[in-house]
């Protein structure tokens, strides 16, 4: 069962990459404010992020979702610098298409994450960042019969977005640095990312 699991996964991973629409993308630029948007708390309130993260510094991290292999691995070693994060006084905001009834998933729980998760089903955070890109309707078809990943039932929504993993870096309000990359299996490497933060402050 472990060996269908891994393979279908990474063919799921494959099929995603296969979209040029990830490389369409416009990211928000460096020392832009951040935008004025509403994401929903676990519990399903309304948060305005430019509002909740006012002057603080922070890391706003965009994940495709709690199915996503890439991502989980990706917040459990955020996770794991935490300590070093929060001596530096900055505060990890994760953002996800994923529909706010999943932000508590199994994954959260195991891994014990203690940052803030928000969801952005309404993809309005992931749109005004600029790294939305649209699964085509053969694509999400096949994801739902083929591979029972449906889209609409992770997120609750009929918009088939999803965000380029991001990772930006957040002081008085503004974007200080970006790390926006199509090809989902490069993320930003924590003591690289420990190393930006000890810049920025």
């Amino acid at each position: 069962m472990k060996v269908l699991t891994t393979a279908f996964l990474l063919l799921l991973s494959l099929t995603l990459f296969s979209q040029k629409e990830m490389y369409e993308i416009c990211p928000i630029k460096n020392s832009e404010e951040i935008p004025s948007v509403i994401v929903y708390s676990p519990n399903g309130k309304e948060v305005n992020l430019q509002k909740y993260i006012d002057k603080k510094t922070a890391i706003i991290v965009f994940y495709r979702g709690a199915w996503c292999p890439y991502c989980t691995r990706h917040l459990s070693a955020l996770q794991e610098i935490k300590p070093q994060i929060d001596s530096l006084g900055f505060e990890i905001i994760a953002i996800t298409p994923d529909d706010f009834s999943k932000l508590d998933s199994s994954f959260a729980r195991v891994e014990n994450l203690d940052f803030k998760l928000f969801s952005d089903k309404n993809i309005n955070a992931i749109n005004a960042f600029g790294i939305g890109w649209k699964i085509n309707d053969e694509l999400y078809k096949k994801y739902k019969d083929r591979y029972g990943m449906d889209a609409e039932w992770w997120t609750g929504q009929r918009h088939h977005v999803l965000p380029v993993p991001s990772v930006f870096i957040i002081k008085n309000g503004e974007i200080q640095y970006q790390h926006v990359d199509p090809n989902y299996s490069k993320r930003l490497d924590p003591q690289l990312l420990l190393s930006l933060l000890k810049s920025v402050k």
